[in-house]
């Protein structure tokens, strides 16, 4: 019998102590193609984000989703989703932007995008920022970390 509640007390505490980026790669390219409805119920119901809002990016309104980040701020992640873009052929996508304070959420989805179907491309720097670029016939996605590694941002698009 003791040894239940040790093993319960051991598990809560392992379970506490852990933690994961909410959303895998996979869930942030097929976002792209989900309805405004969709990404919400996704994010809200299945990921336990919280509306924030919205935020103008390049001049371009994004809906806004935070994590709630176990009431830590340098765990909190957020979710930039883009209005539906129409391509000329005809099918709808929207942008999708990621951004995180912890290094290894962005390492996990950085080692994730590597395992995808999407190719390395493009691996280099600017002044502030380690960059990776990824792309196949359907998707391109941009990883962004910060040299400090205190930041890091993923930036996905369907191809039009």
């Amino acid at each position: 019998m003791i040894k239940r509640y040790l093993f319960a007390i051991l598990l809560l505490f392992v379970c506490a102590g852990s933690y994961a980026q909410s959303l895998s790669f996979e869930d942030l390219l097929n976002m792209t193609n989900m309805t405004g409805t969709q990404v919400h119920d996704f994010l809200t119901t299945s990921k336990g984000f919280k509306p924030a809002g919205t935020q103008m990016v390049n001049g371009r309104s994004m809906d806004q989703y935070k994590s709630t980040g176990g009431g830590t701020p340098d765990k909190i992640e957020t979710v930039l989703v883009g209005a539906i873009v129409k391509s000329m052929a005809g099918s709808t996508s929207r942008p999708v932007s990621y951004l995180t304070l912890q290094e290894s959420d962005i390492n996990a989805l950085l080692a994730q995008a590597k395992k995808s179907t999407l190719t390395l491309v493009f691996q280099g720097s600017d002044q502030k920022t380690y960059i990776y670029r990824f792309d196949n016939s359907l998707f391109r996605a941009s990883i962004s970390l910060s040299f400090d590694k205190k930041y890091g941002s993923i930036d996905v698009q369907q191809k039009e």
